[in-house]
């Protein structure tokens, strides 16, 4: 679904929200990166234990990052915090008969969140979870290529040295073996 609001060009939202949920995205809508995607809406509940009648908590997970909107004195005020992904260190779901706390830690950051509905709270901890995997492998794959260019580069560095008379041919064999052998390691 595309919301357009023509003060600040187009939000893309990548689903169907209520009107609510459009509100809200709205008040944050100048934090978000043009590509950035909200993907999950959570609204603190303002009759459960750890909820609040008059500024209740208001919870964006988007395509990468967490958005935490606190809103205070009847609106007049907010504090917003964000962390990506790659920042999480940990993130915990603790089950309340009727709702739930969502425990956020990264370096810097530290968020609990009380009266979450189960169903959004449950939802947002497995996308953070799947995003933080999904971060890591990408990271992963990247340090593998970085490591396989670096033996590449290892390997014509030996061969230039070769050529050029300065390692024989068994010095350089061992050599090449011992960068094959590295990179079967890693």
């Amino acid at each position: 679904m595309n919301q357009k609001d023509n003060s600040e060009g187009e939000l893309h939202v990548s689903k169907e929200y209520t009107n609510k949920e459009l509100d809200q995205i709205q008040k944050i809508k100048h934090r978000l990166d043009n590509d950035e995607k909200v993907e999950i809406i959570a609204i603190q509940s303002k009759h459960r234990p750890g909820g609040s009648i008059t500024g209740r908590d208001t919870i964006f997970v988007t395509d990468k990052r967490i958005i935490i909107r606190d809103p205070s004195l009847l609106g007049a005020k907010e504090n917003v915090v964000s962390v990506s992904y790659d920042k999480i260190t940990s993130i915990e779901l603790q089950k309340g008969v009727f709702s739930s706390k969502i425990i956020v830690r990264a370096p810097g950051f530290a968020e609990d969140m009380d009266s979450i509905p189960k169903k959004f709270a449950e939802q947002i901890v497995e996308y953070v979870k799947n995003s933080m995997e999904r971060i890591k492998t990408e990271a992963k794959k990247k340090e593998s290529f970085e490591i396989k260019d670096s033996i590449a580069d290892e390997l014509m560095k030996l061969a230039n040295l070769k050529e050029k008379g300065v390692l024989s041919d068994e010095e350089f064999l061992k050599m090449k073996q011992d960068l094959i052998n590295k990179r079967h390691e890693a």
